[in-house]
């Protein structure tokens, strides 16, 4: 979901590393801003920006920042369809600016920072100055401020939108880091374990629950964050729900998937899930009808047979409401000291 938990995990790579980092998009591309890579010394990489058409010549400019140790902007132009624009063909349709950084002690400890407070669930929003290179400050949903910037921070909020920015004569780039979301499945049959696994790959915190420990166990949810074993009434005394979670209900178990749905039923999570078709959920709720916050049947409608092609659905489903902005927060104001 965000190149950022990649960036985390290759920041102990020994020497020293140059985070390229999409900042503007016009039109379309491959990948959108606040996507990132990192090059290496060695001239190895990780991470992608596009299809394979900008990573060689990004390898070149990334070692002319080595060299010189001063960021850069760098704009490829994705518009040309013949082989001698950027495109190489692919007629992208779009204009993307790069900002190339060398990745400082300073800038490594903010990361770590920005990491701890991401694994508290609290989001965080980056500034960077795009006329001043090599400032940029971190802001918590609290409103501390952490960084390397000069001057008064400008007002900004917290949004899913990320890209240049404008303030008077300030020009920035604004990139909101989200926590990772959480996944909780309660059920750990045999066809759970496609949707574990896809999930944790598409960068969600995956949690598995169920009563059954023949089922319950690590070696068959590899991805998996966290296993709990135990009935519903314990299960849901050991997890404390937030804004951010997904919650699938595929225990196949009538009264305990019952029990579990009517205990989450006043739960502020992202989503709620349940699997077989409406007409069982709605016996399992016993109402006239099905509360629009429920999804069920689970998962897009694409004609899904067997546990991995469910799987397919269900994650389609929850990259689509991931993907869409709940709110927006109270606009703040923070000044950092010289």
């Amino acid at each position: 979901m965000e190149d950022f938990y990649q960036m985390l995990d290759v920041m102990a790579h020994p020497g020293e590393k140059v985070l390229a980092t999409i900042v503007g998009v016009k039109g379309s591309a491959y990948k959108r801003e606040g996507s990132s890579m990192m090059f290496f010394e060695d001239g190895s990489h990780a991470g992608l920006l596009s299809a394979g058409c900008l990573e060689t010549d990004l390898a070149i400019r990334a070692a002319e920042v080595f060299q010189k140790n001063e960021a850069i902007i760098l704009q490829y132009d994705m518009f040309e369809e013949d082989d001698m624009g950027w495109g190489q063909g692919a007629g992208c349709n779009g204009t993307i600016d790069i900002l190339l950084e060398l990745v400082t002690e300073k800038l490594t400890e903010d990361f770590l920072l920005v990491k701890r407070l991401l694994d508290r669930n609290k989001p965080v929003i980056g500034l960077k100055k795009l006329d001043k290179l090599g400032e940029y400050v971190f802001i918590e949903e609290e409103g501390e401020a952490f960084g390397n910037w000069s001057g008064p921070i400008p007002v900004t909020e917290f949004t899913l939108k990320s890209g240049i920015m404008a303030d008077g004569a300030l020009t920035f780039y604004q990139h909101t880091y989200q926590p990772k979301p959480r996944l909780i499945v309660f059920g750990a049959g045999p066809d759970a374990r496609p949707l574990v696994s896809l999930a944790a790959e598409t960068g969600f915190s995956v949690t598995v629950c169920d009563w059954r420990e023949e089922y319950c166990q690590k070696q068959h949810f590899p991805t998996a964050d966290r296993i709990i074993v135990g009935f519903p009434d314990a299960l849901l005394k050991q997890i404390s729900f937030l804004p951010y979670d997904f919650v699938v209900i595929m225990s196949h178990h009538f009264l305990r998937d019952q029990e579990i749905l009517l205990s989450l039923l006043n739960e502020n999570i992202r989503y709620l899930g349940v699997l077989g078709p409406r007409k069982r959920t709605k016996k399992l709720l016993n109402p006239d009808h099905i509360p629009s916050s429920i999804f069920s049947p689970i998962g897009v409608a694409i004609g899904a047979k067997g546990p991995v092609e469910i799987a397919v659905s269900i994650m389609a489903e929850m990259i689509e409401v991931w993907r869409k902005p709940v709110h927006e927060r109270v606009e703040l104001l923070w000044t950092i000291s010289d």
